[in-house]
């Protein structure tokens, strides 16, 4: 019962007689969908620019051109059903207003977080064939065989509107909110942006900060510049585990905004609508969070201007809130977890997890969306050397021989004190000794090459290999070799390329390896499996207290 409004969702353009209407609706307020009541069965998409609850008599006279009735939904939940008479509104609160779909939003209007708020669904259908929701008729197109189910998703009605010239091809230096990357702190002499080092929190000043800021700030937005055209903005990763980038696009200034407001540093929000949809993540623990994927976002444009404004705020923040009062330099301030700016250097390290997290989302975007940036630094000089013919990697020729080597255990501290001078997250601190016997670690971090001849011998089909867990995710992944790896070879001759964030090179056998946890538990046990282990037990992956004491060259 629920299809005709996933159907409307496809109609991610506008059409017919209503291109003129949604055209004038755009200078009223609001977003939604309105739809043909007359059984044609159309619907188009229409964006209103400003506030929604100003949808009334100027939205009738806006719509005025089209024929039968259409319906209407706004931010405050309101329905609104126009039967076609210009004079005529009947406008209803829609009842009930639980967790639900947010096709159901996009479709009546309603921009919200989509794990927020959705109309209650009543199954059934009025005299007029409309979709009862709450007490509103909202009409929907009837589905047919050449509905575009395989052409089009629920989030592509996201696309299309005028994001995508701008997007296309390098950016200039408008596309920086803060620094351009020639002139922020962190560049080098080739111009390439380069991390700054973590911060001393035991001697902030005011310039510190902000060149931390700054330099926190452009390498987020020095990444998003590889996103080509506005597709990648919108497109939910393949695994459907995490949002699509405009969310994060959005998510970082989000979080310097309302952290710093819970700190008492900013007295009011920047954008309290942004700062509601883009506040949470993905809940790792919660795996039905993932419908706010299809929900209709804000465009590229108008997150691009919500992070000047909140670059303007922080900025603001830093050079004149009194608690970073340094006299003029000459007076470092220390701020520790009782200091209010305590939440700005959490905001630095916030970005800085989403800049890692959203590289892997970028490496996992197709290749024809990303770009490589002008200011991006290059791969490792290794990629550029001439790479092995070989198909099949032989070690000590293609990869290095990666022996075992003995390490002698020891007591080990494992925690961050409370008066270390950076910022931390609550799970680092605290204190726990470990005491760690004797073990055998492998030279090298695994190859490429290594793992090569685990995929090669069929370790994806052999469930004997896997966990439970293991064997049920890649059996739903449907993974047959690391999803970094590109086939570059008929099926079943093991040739594959290699793909980096914004490009796809010749495989290079003697880099790590980049797997998951199920992956490695796996090629452990095939390699006891197929080697036998130095010792009396099997091989495994090291724990951190392990990864500690192991000797760095």
């Amino acid at each position: 019962m629920m299809s005709p409004i996933l159907t409307s969702l496809r109609q991610s353009k506008l059409v017919g007689m209503h291109r003129q209407a949604s055209t004038k609706l755009r200078a009223i307020g609001g977003r939604g969908f309105v739809t043909h009541a007359n059984g044609t069965g159309k619907s188009a998409f229409v964006e209103i620019i400003g506030s929604s609850p100003q949808v009334g008599k100027n939205a009738i006279k806006a719509i005025s051109t089209l024929p039968s009735s259409i319906s209407f939904g706004n931010n405050n939940g309101d329905g609104i059903k126009i039967d076609g008479n210009v004079n005529h509104c009947k406008k209803t609160r829609v009842e009930g207003i639980p967790h639900g779909n947010p096709s159901t939003m996009a479709f009546l209007g309603i921009r919200n977080k989509s794990d927020g708020a959705a109309f209650r669904q009543v199954e059934e259908y009025d005299d007029d064939g409309g979709y009862v929701i709450g007490g509103t008729s909202a009409v929907a197109g009837a589905i047919g065989a050449d509905a575009g189910r395989s052409h089009h998703e629920a989030w592509m009605v996201n696309l299309g509107r005028g994001d995508d010239e701008w997007l296309t091809g390098p950016r200039d230096v408008e596309w920086f909110t803060g620094k351009a990357p020639h002139v922020c702190p962190g560049v080098d002499e080739h111009g390439i942006l380069r991390s700054l080092p973590l911060p001393n929190l035991s001697a902030v000043t005011r310039e510190s900060a902000k060149d931390y800021f700054d330099n926190s700030w452009t390498l987020f937005e020095t990444l998003f510049a590889g996103l080509k055209g506005e597709e990648p903005f919108y497109r939910p990763p393949v695994h459907g585990l995490r949002h699509p980038q405009i969310f994060y696009y959005g998510h970082t200034p989000c979080l310097y905004v309302n952290k710093l407001r819970v700190a008492g540093v900013l007295d009011k929000p920047v954008n309290a609508y942004f700062e509601s949809i883009f506040e949470v993540g993905v809940d790792e623990m919660l795996w039905d969070d993932m419908h706010k994927n299809d929900m209709v976002w804000p465009t590229v444009r108008e997150v691009y201007e919500y992070r000047k404004d909140v670059y303007d705020t922080v900025v603001n923040a830093i050079m004149n809130h009194p608690s970073l009062d340094d006299k003029n330099g000459t007076e470092p301030v220390m701020v520790n977890q009782n200091h209010p700016m305590w939440a700005l250097f959490m905001g630095f390290e916030h970005e800085r997890i989403h800049l890692e997290t959203s590289s892997v989302l970028f490496r996992e975007t197709p290749i024809e969306l990303v770009q490589k940036p002008e200011n991006w630094p290059h791969l490792h000089p290794s990629a550029a050397e001439l790479p092995t013919k070989s198909t099949r990697p032989v070690e000590g020729v293609d990869y290095p021989s990666n022996n075992m080597l003995a390490v002698k255990g020891k007591t080990i501290q494992l925690g961050k004190p409370l008066d270390f001078p950076s910022y931390g997250w609550d799970n680092e601190y605290g204190e726990r000794t470990v005491s760690v016997p004797d073990f055998m670690a492998s030279e090298h971090m695994v190859t490429n090459g290594e793992f090569w001849q685990f995929v090669a011998d069929g370790g994806y089909r052999k469930k004997e290999f896997w966990c439970d867990d293991g064997w049920a995710w890649r059996k739903h992944r449907n993974i047959k070799w690391p999803f970094f790896w590109t086939p570059v070879g008929p099926q079943g001759s093991h040739e594959y390329g290699l793909r980096t964030i914004f490009q796809e090179i010749p495989m290079r056998w003697d880099w790590p390896v980049d797997v998951t946890y199920y992956e490695s538990k796996a090629f452990c046990r095939w390699k006891t499996a197929k080697e036998g282990s130095p010792t009396s037990n099997p091989f495994r992956v090291l724990t951190e207290a392990e990864h500690q004491i192991i000797p760095r060259s």
